[in-house]
């Protein structure tokens, strides 16, 4: 506003030889502005130089006006939100039988599908006329990168989100499958962190952190009695004990999504073992 209100004064006096100007009210917005650069252009004594200073006054303003659109516009989805439960209901089954260790199928943890989530924020996003679009690259090392990008579109303003991950190469998927499962759980993923959803249930969804005390305490008693060894770590795709330093800091390293799977597999070679076919050692 300052750098508006020293603009007019020069202006005026440049154009003195045929009349100055009429008054303009202090500028308060864009409107307001873009009167303003009509009225300096139109006349035949316009300084180019503030001329220029006062579209880019205007773009600021405009570029800020329509910030605050998306801010009140994402606000009011948000709040909206909060009322809206979104439940994992979603399983996914994975085989026991892994390296013909042991037999049957255990529940490795449930999502949120894409499509649970866009069910509850699509309509929000149409009643606000904002667009949540998405893109991916593949990147160097093999995995994708996902942009999410928030738009509001009276204003256009938006907002980008990105997530990386590896390719999602389980259950035998084949590089088109694993490309495809991998998009959509980034997509999964960079939908919540926009709107900082979060799902009902949410456990780490099979994409970090390890076991905890208790936990590792189980399964340590557990491979006691299974009498298991080295290849029962591995197979978890646990640190070894070489590398942990000890066989308790091994097994803490173990995925707390696979946790189930650990006690799962355990207790079928407990049996194994008792009957006399011990084959994690």
């Amino acid at each position: 506003m300052q750098e508006q209100a020293g603009i007019t004064p020069e202006t005026e006096r440049s154009a003195a030889p045929t009349g100055q100007l009429p008054p303009t009210p202090p500028p308060d917005g864009p409107s307001t502005i873009l009167a303003l650069i009509e009225r300096v252009a139109l006349h035949t004594y316009a300084d180019v130089e503030k001329l220029e200073c006062v579209v880019a006054m205007y773009d600021r303003l405009k570029a800020k006006e329509a910030e605050l659109a998306y801010n009140a516009a994402k606000g009011r989805i948000l709040k909206k939100l909060a009322g809206i439960k979104i439940v994992k209901n979603r399983s996914v089954l994975s085989d026991v039988e892994k390296g013909n260790l042991q037999s049957g199928t255990y529940e490795a943890f449930k999502y949120a599908p894409l499509e649970e989530i866009d069910k509850h924020l699509r309509p929000l996003l149409a009643e606000e006329a904002m667009d949540l679009s998405y893109s991916g690259e593949l990147q160097a090392g093999g995995g994708i990168l996902i942009r999410g990008r928030l738009k509001h579109l009276p204003s256009g303003h938006y907002e980008d989100s990105f997530m990386p991950a590896p390719l999602d190469t389980s259950g035998g998927k084949s590089d088109v499958q694993a490309v495809g499962s991998t998009n959509s759980f980034l997509r999964r993923y960079v939908a919540c962190n926009i709107f900082n959803i979060v799902v009902v249930g949410d456990d780490d969804d099979g994409t970090g952190g390890t076991i905890d005390e208790a936990q590792t305490k189980t399964i340590l008693e557990l491979i006691k009695k299974a009498k298991a060894g080295p290849k029962f770590l591995k197979y978890m795709k646990a640190q070894s004990i070489a590398e942990a330093g000890s066989l308790k800091a091994a097994v803490a390293t173990i995925a707390a999504r696979d946790y189930r799977k650990a006690i799962s597999t355990l207790e079928q070679q407990i049996a194994k073992t008792e009957a006399g076919h011990a084959d994690l050692s």
